[in-house]
């Protein structure tokens, strides 16, 4: 369906500010047949639902009704019956997954059944190291296991393109189980594998979720390993608590109903009492609270868990969650946070030395409209930091951004970030040749390039991008699913968008336009941030915003777009937006 919206105008911060219009029928229909306030009506229909039946299911995801059939997957049944040969002959299983939030998650998920099925000391997970052996399965892996004595393989978040290792593995007379998603349209899988899950392509046919996390996958396996276990729905049910961490944080689809399901059930159980040493580590040096949201892990859980494979190695993370006291459990918890420290600190340094290397024109607008830019890894470009610029860099100028860091071989190793609408997989695949490797999804991707191949490819992806992504898809764009007065803002309100949570790629957090407010008072926070008194009850929060003190304060009223929220504090609840622009004076704006 066409969105129709509107332009408000343009925020300091250089957004493009926009509402989005809903034809009056439309709104009266929902509205005749659900008691919500018209903001709450508004946001779902913006995101689809249109009927009371769809409304229901959206506010209300149950984990057991809307999670399908793990034997929809083909070669599920083989899977199962190869695992459960291996446990029962005594046969050593080799996990080996990627070194990211959704692949640790894979690897604990995964690891946790096949040794309470009786697998035991015979599993052994690996995640290989990002600086040394690079991303996937490889080569060197499957000779190692098979020197090892291993006759399986199994692997999560990885594998879908690992069509030379299937065939290495099927010669040196180990069976290949493959749990992924990241297979690109119209490639096949690898043919000597001896069981693909995966939700997409010719492998996930009869799969009706084509958006599970490679941890949701993990967790389809492990349902239908349990079988007729007596405990099956209470294991999976607490399985599904990393489920959900590694669903929030590999950005996967949060309106597809399986995934949200999963999400909503792990956020609450995450919230209740542990019994698993190193979730209660972490979650009490992240500082999470008992009400667990989608941000409390986006921006708390996932990135102490990322900072590991970044920094260091991930192995950090499977030792947290295999720690059977809580003082192991904290040493690694703390080890995880010094990481996190450490990373936010690199990542600083590099996002500030990109930004002045991004080119511009002489009124400062970005040249390119897909930007990409490298640098050695001696000179700060850290391979395990790049994609965090990466998304930094998309958020300021609202362009695909590529970052490489560039090793001494002459060899870059580069992420990317998209913006919606630019396929950046299929964007990677229109200089292929140019490419060691490369995968990923729509928004996210990963790849290895020579050096001496970057201004080539840089060339290369601006003249397809002439033709995928048109000058007006550019530039930041904000759109409000709603404009607001500051009266109409309440807690009652702010409850039943609650509702609409977990939020993520599919289902975004709710903005919402507030217009002409009357801000009452400014403070700088930190030396960067701005909080705004705007009403008794309401205030307003900006982070990294101070360069626009002077805008806001010389201002009689203020437009505001961003985020409404609950704040919490010394058991009081007030209202907060979180503001994502500002159009400083008086626009007063018709619904």
């Amino acid at each position: 369906m066409k969105v129709a919206w509107r332009e408000l105008g343009q925020g300091v911060a250089g957004a493009r500010l926009r509402a989005r219009e809903i034809e009056p029928e439309r709104l009266e229909r929902l509205r005749a047949s659900l008691r919500e306030p018209e903001p709450v009506i508004r946001c779902l229909i913006n995101r689809g639902l249109e009927t009371p039946e769809a409304v229901s299911d959206f506010l209300e995801p149950d984990f057991g009704r809307h999670r399908h059939d793990p034997l929809l997957l083909r070669d599920m049944g083989r899977a199962v019956e190869r695992l459960q040969r291996a446990v029962r002959d005594g046969e050593k299983i080799l996990i080996v997954t990627d070194f990211d939030v959704d692949g640790t998650t894979s690897s604990v998920i995964l690891t946790q059944t096949l040794r309470l099925l009786g697998g035991g000391d015979l599993v052994t997970a690996y995640i290989p190291d990002r600086f040394t052996e690079g991303y996937g399965l490889s080569t060197l892996i499957v000779e190692r296991a098979a020197a090892e004595g291993f006759g399986l393989i199994l692997t999560a978040d990885i594998g879908i393109k690992s069509h030379e290792e299937a065939r290495l593995a099927a010669r040196l007379g180990i069976d290949l189980l493959i749990c992924d998603h990241h297979l690109p349209d119209g490639e096949d899988v690898p043919a000597e594998a001896y069981a693909v899950l995966c939700p997409k392509g010719s492998a996930g046919l009869d799969y009706p979720n084509k958006h599970l996390a490679a941890c949701g996958v993990a967790l389809k396996l492990a349902e239908a390993l349990l079988g007729s276990h007596p405990r099956r729905e209470a294991i999976v049910a607490s399985l599904a608590k990393m489920t959900a961490i590694g669903t929030i944080s590999d950005l996967v689809d949060l309106a597809e109903m399986e995934n949200r399901a999963i999400v909503a059930h792990g956020l609450r159980a995450l919230g209740q009492p542990s019994t698993n040493p190193g979730l209660r580590a972490l979650f009490d040096l992240a500082g999470a609270g008992d009400t667990v949201t989608a941000i409390d892990i986006g921006f708390r859980i996932g990135p102490r868990i990322n900072a590991a494979g970044r920094i260091a190695h991930a192995s950090t993370v499977l030792s947290l969650f295999d720690a059977t006291t809580d003082e192991e459990a904290r040493r690694h918890a703390q080890t995880l946070d010094e990481l996190n420290t450490e990373r936010r600190s690199i990542q600083q340094q590099l996002v500030e030395r990109v930004e002045t290397m991004v080119s511009t024109d002489e009124a400062g607008r970005v040249r390119d409209r897909v930007i990409l830019i490298a640098g050695s890894e001696a000179d700060g470009f850290h391979r395990g930091v790049v994609g965090i610029a990466c998304s930094k860099i998309v958020e300021q100028t609202g362009r695909p951004t590529l970052i490489c860091a560039v090793n001494d071989e002459g060899m870059a190793h580069g992420s990317a970030r998209s913006i919606e609408g630019f396929h950046i997989v299929e964007a990677l695949q229109s200089v292929s040749d140019l490419l060691v490797k490369f995968g990923g999804h729509p928004m996210a991707a990963g790849f290895t390039v020579p050096a001496a191949k970057i201004e080539e490819m840089r060339w290369r992806l601006n003249h397809y991008a002439e033709e995928a992504l048109p000058m007006e898809r550019l530039g930041r764009v904000l759109m409000a699913d709603a404009i607001l007065t500051v009266e109409e803002v309440s807690l009652d309100l702010l409850r039943r968008l609650a509702r609409l949570e977990p939020h993520g790629i599919g289902n975004p957090s709710p903005n919402f336009y507030l217009s002409g407010v009357q801000v009452r008072a400014v403070r700088v926070l930190k030396e960067r941030h701005l909080k705004l008194s705007l009403a008794p009850g309401l205030d307003a929060i900006w982070w990294n915003s101070v360069r626009h003190r002077e805008a806001i304060e010389s201002a009689t009223r203020v437009s505001l777009m961003g985020r409404l929220e609950i704040n919490r504090w010394n058991e009081r609840e007030t209202c907060q937006i979180t503001v994502l622009d500002a159009l400083p004076g008086d626009h007063p704006i018709s619904r």
